[in-house]
């Protein structure tokens, strides 16, 4: 054999002739439910016992494959993989809700004991024994426990659907399991509802982001004016990211909406890269075209003069070379800015721009309809997630979160 390996001559895979005179054969069967590779190794004295050996393998690996195979012997963690192999075959997930399944599926379920129990030895204490050790560790946050809940339930949801398992032991007490976890994370009184930024620290921000580099003569960061884009706009980062300035139509003041851009894990292995970015509809599909206020009127004609490239196919949001920009970055851009605003105590990521936003729009007196149209999310979200009713305000030097009396 030449260099020790050599592909069996009906194209069966790899034998390699070990130091100790044994033969080791793989042989690439297909893929696992999480997307890796699933290649089959056996090591026996002749190449004829290793092909005897794979035989075996191969039938047992394709056994497992099938469904009723699984739920008769599987753990939780194949059904939920499982499950999630459906939804990609079917095309149900955008890129980013995938990577955030398989993390749920990776970390908050496979990697418990609940993961490596067998599907039909689940019962209802068991799923609210696991829920329960997920919120004493007091690690993720309610949504984050929530997700847990949810594809446990959509996974069982579906192979009961499909005659594998005859209940689902999520359904009868997933609305209490949501209680529960509400409860566990419930704000104390001084705590925000929703975190934004007040109209004192807004303007810290503003001054900050719009700072003047005293020896170029230019902006002190560059990336200033994204964040106030996101502050005048209230939309997601994903789809100012994908915003071209041929999507502003400056006559009439119209930005246009209808595409999102992440960075997602690349499943093509042609390509050594981890991550790649696509882009791909809004969230919820809620494209929308969307009149802007002066601000953010300003703010898009700043960019544009400041701009290498400003053609109707540029993007408005780059890096420093002139590339797309990503989350993480702009993430980054910010915190320096808020740092150096005296703003250090915000949380919340790059979400506190829509938030603040949305909850402006609110004390102005819009509808919660209006709001949630304009920046394109679902009225019980908005209204749950994006409007803070509780202030910030401070009491003898005592920062409180209060409950303004209506006004009539």
């Amino acid at each position: 054999m030449d260099d020790g390996k050599k592909r069996n001559a009906k194209g069966e895979g790899t034998f390699i002739q070990n130091k100790n005179g044994t033969i080791t054969h793989k042989l690439n069967v297909g893929r696992r439910w999480d997307g890796r590779p699933k290649v089959l190794t056996v090591t026996c004295e002749t190449k004829a016992a290793c092909i005897r050996e794979m035989r075996k393998k191969v039938a047992e690996w394709n056994a497992s494959q099938d469904t009723a195979g699984l739920m008769a012997k599987g753990t939780v963690g194949d059904l939920c993989w499982k499950h999630l192999e459906f939804q990609v075959e079917h095309d149900e997930l955008k890129p980013k809700s995938r990577d955030r399944r398989e993390t749920t599926i990776k970390c908050h379920i496979e990697a418990y004991a609940l993961g490596r129990m067998q599907v039909q030895a689940i019962g209802i204490s068991d799923i609210e024994k696991h829920i329960a050790i997920l919120l004493n560790e007091d690690r993720l946050s309610d949504s984050s426990v929530k997700k847990v809940v949810d594809v446990l339930n959509a996974a069982y949801t579906w192979a009961v659907s499909r005659g594998k398992v005859s209940t689902n032991p999520v359904a009868p007490i997933k609305e209490t399991l949501m209680k529960r976890i509400m409860r566990k994370h419930a704000k104390t009184v001084e705590e925000p509802d929703v975190i934004v930024l007040s109209e004192e620290e807004e303007k810290r921000f503003v001054k900050e982001a719009l700072a003047i580099n005293d020896k170029t003569g230019g902006y002190k960061y560059p990336a200033g004016l994204y964040g106030l884009l996101l502050l005048y706009t209230g939309i997601r980062v994903g789809e100012a990211l994908a915003l071209r300035f041929g999507d502003y139509d400056a006559k009439y003041g119209i930005l246009k909406i209808y595409k999102s851009a992440s960075m997602v894990r690349n499943h093509d292995e042609k390509t050594d890269k981890r991550q790649i970015m696509i882009e791909g509809t809004t969230k919820n599909q809620q494209a929308r075209n969307i009149v802007l206020n002066s601000d953010a009127k300003n703010i898009l004609e700043l960019i544009r003069r400041n701009a290498k490239d400003c053609s109707p196919d540029a993007l408005v949001i780059t890096t420093k070379t002139g590339r797309q920009n990503t989350a993480t970055n702009l993430q980054h851009r910010m915190k320096v800015i808020f740092h150096n605003a005296g703003l250090d105590s915000y949380s919340g990521g790059l979400h506190i721009f829509r938030r603040t936003f949305a909850t402006n729009m609110y004390d102005a007196g819009a509808r919660v309809e209006e709001i949630a149209a304009y920046i394109g999310d679902l009225e019980s979200t908005t209204r749950r997630y994006y409007i803070a009713i509780r202030k910030k305000v401070s009491v003898q030097g005592i920062e409180k979160q209060i409950v303004p009396l209506p006004i009539p």
